[in-house]
């Protein structure tokens, strides 16, 4: 059991030997207070919250802070002043300390101190995760916040209740936004409406020690900021064959292009840019279209400037071998440009910019249902995004 018998506050002026010098000491008649934990081992749990007991005295006032001095744990005083229990268990791997003011049997105030540690979370229970966009990263307008857990979280409510996203826009507004959980895995926070240029966001995550399934816990606490860069919306008219290029609301350019042919039309509905490479091998057979070399769909080959726009294959890239380019739409799904101007796409491209793809002839329903990245944050309405959202 972890305690300590009653020190008494700083004075001046000396004392007995192994007493503080000029301290008010509890009378000679009475017992001093021991505080101490309440079935406390070497290590305090991280899953329960702490009780602190106090024998031949009552506690007054508790206060127990970290390292740095900052209040950590909140908690109450028993109605008959014998014990303190906090609020919330206490952070793993966290060392405490606690400063007790207690009255001893004569009435007198002393006070006690005592140093607390929880045990850390083992790595057979901790709940690991990935965040994106990354930390200090500049994003587009449509960039949704994305974490996913490595294991199944079964206590939604209580996890989603420690994360919490501040992002105020330039103009000094909030931004209204919402958690939408797409699976026990997996959970996507995005604004109402597009970012505003410019706005800040932050995203805490106090998950140390919260219970997120049978045997798993957060082992520590994570932040990260990112900002909002330019407005970068592209959309595209598969019936005309055009794309056209607006940054922060202006029309800037218009080009020629082509979408996905007759039975592999691209999807119509609002994307966004995931991210890009100088040359990626695209072929049939992983895009699920063929993998008999024979069949007159089968493709295997090198495309440049490539942007990506969901992560089953679509892309924005140069198809200088497209004789038809704003004429007519043959391309397994992905849009056509020419070189230069998919060149210029690339350059000016981030993740997180939107591209609005309409009259293809297909709908984005099938991406949706299976939770394609880049086509399933902004095709859900958003009386059915919150609703996504554990905590109702």
């Amino acid at each position: 059991m972890l305690a300590l018998a009653g020190c008494s506050s700083a004075g001046s002026g000396s004392g007995p030997a192994g007493q503080s010098a000029g301290a008010e000491q509890p009378s000679p008649t009475a017992k001093p207070p021991v505080v101490s934990v309440a079935g406390a081992a070497a290590e305090l749990s991280f899953s329960d919250p702490v009780k602190l007991e106090v024998s031949d005295g009552e506690f007054d006032s508790v206060q127990v802070v970290v390292a740095d001095g900052e209040q950590a744990l909140d908690g109450a005083v028993s109605a008959d002043h014998a014990s303190w229990s906090s609020q919330e268990p206490p952070k793993p791997g966290t060392a405490y300390q606690v400063t007790a003011s207690v009255k001893d049997s004569s009435g007198k105030l002393v006070t006690s101190t005592l140093t607390l540690k929880t045990a850390a979370v083992p790595a057979s229970q901790k709940v690991s995760f990935t965040v994106t966009p990354d930390d200090g990263e500049k994003v587009g307008i449509g960039q949704a916040i994305q974490v996913r857990f490595l294991v199944p979280i079964t206590e939604k409510a209580a996890v989603e209740k420690r994360m919490t996203v501040d992002a105020t826009n330039p103009s000094g507004q909030p931004v209204t936004g919402s958690w939408s959980w797409l699976n026990s895995q997996e959970v996507h926070w995005r604004p109402q409406k597009f970012w505003t240029p410019g706005t800040t966001v932050k995203l805490d995550m106090k998950l140390a020690g919260v219970k997120a399934a049978k045997g798993r816990y957060g082992r520590k606490d994570y932040s990260q900021t990112f900002t909002i860069g330019a407005s970068h919306i592209t959309k595209v008219d598969a019936a005309k064959h055009r794309m056209t290029i607006y940054r922060d609301g202006k029309l800037v350019d218009t080009w020629l292009t082509g979408t996905g042919k007759r039975g592999l039309e691209t999807y119509s509905g609002t994307y966004v840019v995931l991210n890009k490479s100088p040359v990626v091998q695209m072929d049939s057979c992983s895009a699920r279209i063929t993998c008999d070399k024979k069949d007159p769909d089968y493709y295997d080959e090198k495309e440049f400037w490539a942007t990506r726009l969901t992560r089953s294959g679509t892309f924005i890239h140069a198809a200088s071998w497209d004789p038809v380019i704003g004429k007519q739409n043959i391309s397994h799904g992905c849009i056509h440009l020419s070189d230069a101007n998919a060149k210029e796409y690339f350059g000016h491209a981030v993740p997180g910019d939107v591209v609005i793809v309409s009259r293809t002839g297909r709908g984005p329903q099938e991406r949706i249902k299976t939770q394609d990245p880049g086509l399933y944050d902004w095709n859900i309405p958003w009386s059915t995004w919150v609703k996504g959202s554990a905590l109702g």
